[in-house]
Order: structure tokens, then C-alpha cells, then sequence
């Protein structure tokens, strides 16, 4: 059995409500406090009160209060920064790697295959070593 679905203005006064305890506790609202509040599912809140979210919810919200100066940056953060750029390196280190990688098993699979239905494997030079001369 369904159970019956909130009206507009209960939607509404939950929105009002949800918006005044984030004031006054300092915090940002969030749909997800509407859906709690009301006990509704978030695809079906969405689906059924979308339009109460753009014009009665988000106008609201009140403004992120964004620091007038810039600060400069603490131990931390350039200790975060300095991780966050070891492990870009690494991460890119890892790409290559793994592109030799799949390069081998490419050219693997090539032979294998070549190899059972009997036909002849060219070796193919690889890329440190140089060609063979060919004729001129």
C-alpha cells in the first residue's frame, strides 16, 4: 500500500523549517534535511517537488561566507601540496608503466595467436632497440 504524499504547503513549512535550523546553527541547508524531515525518498522528493526546491528552496540559501584576504598558506598546506604533487608523479609514472605494460601484452596476445593458427612470428624490434638495416 502507498502512503499518501505531503501537500505543497507541508512541503513548504518543512522547507521554513529545515532553513531556520541551519540558521541558527550556523549550518548550510540541505535537501536532504527536507527528506528526512518529511520521510520521503530523494528519487521521489525529487520527481514530485522539484519545482518547490528551485523557487521556494535554493533562492534561500543563504550565501558561503568567503574570507575577504586572501591567507597565506600554513605548514600544512604546504605539506599538502607538496603530497598532492609526489603522488601526481607517481600517478603519472604509474600511467607509462602501464602502458608498456599493455603494449606487451599486445604484441604477447599477436604472437599467441599467430602461433596457434600456425602461422609464421615476425619478432618486431622494440622501441630501444634500434632496426636492422634494411636494403637501400
Amino acid at each position: 500500500m502507498k502512503r499518501a504524499l505531503p501537500g505543497t504547503e507541508t512541503v513548504k513549512a518543512a522547507i521554513d523549517t529545515v532553513l531556520a535550523e541551519a540558521a541558527a546553527r550556523g549550518r548550510r541547508p540541505t535537501v536532504t534535511a527536507i527528506e528526512r524531515l518529511l520521510d520521503i525518498p530523494h528519487a521521489t522528493f525529487h520527481r514530485r517537488y522539484a519545482d518547490l526546491i528551485d523557487v521556494h528552496f535554493r533562492p534561500r540559501i543563504p550565501a558561503l561566507a568567503r574570507p575577504a584576504t586572501p591567507t597565506e598558506p600554513s605548514g600544512s598546506d604546504v605539506r599538502t601540496e607538496a603530497n598532492l604533487s609526489r603522488l601526481r608523479k607517481g600517478n603519472t609514472d604509474l600511467r607509462r608503466t602501464l602502458a608498456l605494460y599493455e603494449e606487451a601484452i599486445r604484441q604477447l596476445a599477436i604472437e599467441n595467436d599467430a602461433l596457434r593458427s600456425g602461422g609464421t612470428v615476425l619478432p618486431l624490434p622494440s622501441r630501444s632497440t634500434p632496426a636492422p638495416p634494411g636494403p637501400s
